[in-house]
């Protein structure tokens, strides 16, 4: 049986394809992908792209050395009754779709084999941004100081980024995995999480340990994750002349007064009393404030003389995981039209993008579960959390090839340099779809780990492009050591 490679093998294959890695980086973060433009362009230059790098040929029917790569599309039909589906007011084209490359061992040797899958997947789709306050123009990224800055660069280009070079960096050493191996780059993880929704069916191998690392800019392991709602309320008041202000209602006023009214909520969803009786909470009990209510978007009114009788507003709710969202629907509602009532407006509530639920990504370690570190047998759980600790710390400084240079991240027995702190987040990601709501965990683990940036979603995003060089390599040497490694025949 072949050797597999170093650490300091892979490193070297990483720190060369550097310059290309961020070559192929600058060239997606330079196009618009926010919901208004459309995912289809970069999209389509990601699938150009791993045609190149990946695939052995140029079809989407790979040899037994490739990688097969196909469009997954989104049919609202086939997945609206879905677990987790997000409403939209909008249709999905040819050019809403998902891109996958994915490996399948072919090997017939039982003992070549191995049960683990791998599945790495990044969003395209970026937010709206406003142009003139930004240094230079969004979307024409640059590199100062060893950042690149430029919308969507650390949100998640970034990291969609890393995962491809980790696997281009394997294979042009000569190495493939053993194990079933998944590239996906989705669509609309910014408001409904409906591309990923679409590809599980495509995604989830028929084995009995999958591992799934997205790597969003959170430069940590990531425990939980909150459960976001969007909704739209329409507020309806009486229009007149400012001279008879006081014979009208004005809706632009109300749409603020209501939204005020949903404060109360906010800090009573945050009450630590409360909390006590949410068992997906636990994960957050250090954090002060987790749940925000967010005022996003305001549109009225038609003339600066005229009371406004009509306001649409657009707000962002979080709760906690094993808060049902039914329920968070239930209090909005409830509070609104309360208040809609002592203001005397009319309103109109309805729901548009995020519906999207609260998830503990790694229970065991949010919920103190005992575990024997140097049992056998551990679980899914600790088994993924501790390689991924250990290849990030080799991906730093190499330290777990010290001794000897064909050690395995997964053969130490110290305890990692460079530790990666174990986090929750306060916002939603794609990782709710690979948790214990939609899967057993002993047979799926998920997390995000990924580059370091700075003001996503703001002015002047950036990513740390060493940052992104460990990642890469960190998820080279965790494909060794989860899925197994063989060398391409010829």
């Amino acid at each position: 049986m072949a050797l597999l490679p170093t650490n300091k093998e892979i490193l070297a294959a990483v720190n060369a394809n550097q310059a290309e890695a961020i070559s192929f980086l600058h060239q997606i973060v330079s196009i618009d992908s926010t919901l208004e433009k459309g995912e289809g362009q970069v999209q389509s230059t990601i699938y150009s792209h791993l045609q190149t790098v990946l695939c052995t040929d140029n079809d989407t029917n790979s040899n037994e050395n490739g990688f097969q790569l196909k469009r997954i599309p989104v049919n609202k039909e086939e997945i609206r009754h879905k677990r987790g589906y997000s409403p939209t007011d909008w249709n999905y084209d040819e050019n809403k779709y998902n891109v996958l490359c994915s490996y399948t061992s072919p090997s017939t040797n039982k003992h070549h084999l191995n049960d683990k899958g791998l599945i790495l997947q990044g969003h395209v789709d970026v937010v709206p941004t406003t142009c003139d306050k930004w240094t230079s123009p969004p979307f024409t990224p640059r590199i100062e100081n060893g950042r690149m800055y430029g919308r969507g660069s650390g949100d998640m280009k970034a990291g969609v980024v890393a995962m491809i070079y980790a696997v281009v960096s394997l294979k042009r050493m000569g190495y493939i995995p053993r194990g079933n191996l998944t590239l996906c780059t989705v669509i609309e993880e910014e408001c409904t999480g409906n591309g990923a929704l679409a590809c599980l069916s495509e995604l989830l191998p028929q084995q009995s340990k999958v591992a799934v690392i997205i790597p969003e800019p959170f430069p940590f392991i990531t425990t939980a994750q909150l459960g976001v709602l969007w909704f739209t309320t329409r507020v309806s008041g009486t229009p007149c002349h400012v001279l008879q202000t006081s014979a009208g209602s004005n809706a632009i006023e109300a749409a603020f007064a209501l939204f005020t009214a949903l404060k109360p909520l906010e800090a009573r969803y945050n009450d630590y009393e409360v909390r006590r009786n949410i068992p997906g909470a636990s994960a957050y009990q250090d954090i002060e404030h987790p749940v925000n209510f967010n005022l996003g978007r305001i549109d009225g009114g038609n003339w600066a003389s005229s009371v406004p009788d009509n306001c649409i507003f657009e707000t962002r709710v979080g709760f906690f995981p094993g808060v049902d969202i039914e329920d968070v629907k239930r209090d909005v509602e409830s509070t609104l039209y309360d208040a809609a009532e002592k203001i005397g407006v009319e309103i109109e509530i309805s729901y548009r993008g995020f519906n999207a639920e609260g998830a503990v990504l790694l229970p065991e370690y949010v919920d103190g579960v005992e575990g024997n570190d140097n049992a056998v047998d551990k679980s899914l759980q600790r088994e993924f959390v501790e390689l991924l600790q250990d290849c990030h710390s080799a991906a730093v400084d190499a330290s777990c090839s010290t001794n000897n240079e064909r050690d395995t991240c997964s053969s130490r027995t110290d305890k990692p340099k460079n530790s990666l702190p174990l986090l929750p987040i306060t916002c939603t990601t794609d990782a709710r779809f690979y948790s214990s709501i939609h899967h057993n965990q002993d047979d799926v683990v998920v997390t995000c780990y990924g580059p370091e940036a700075t003001n996503i979603h703001g002015v002047d995003e950036s990513v740390s492009l060493e940052s992104m060089r460990v990642v890469t390599a960190a998820i080279a040497l965790f494909i060794r050591d989860w899925c197994g490694l063989e060398k391409v025949t010829n």
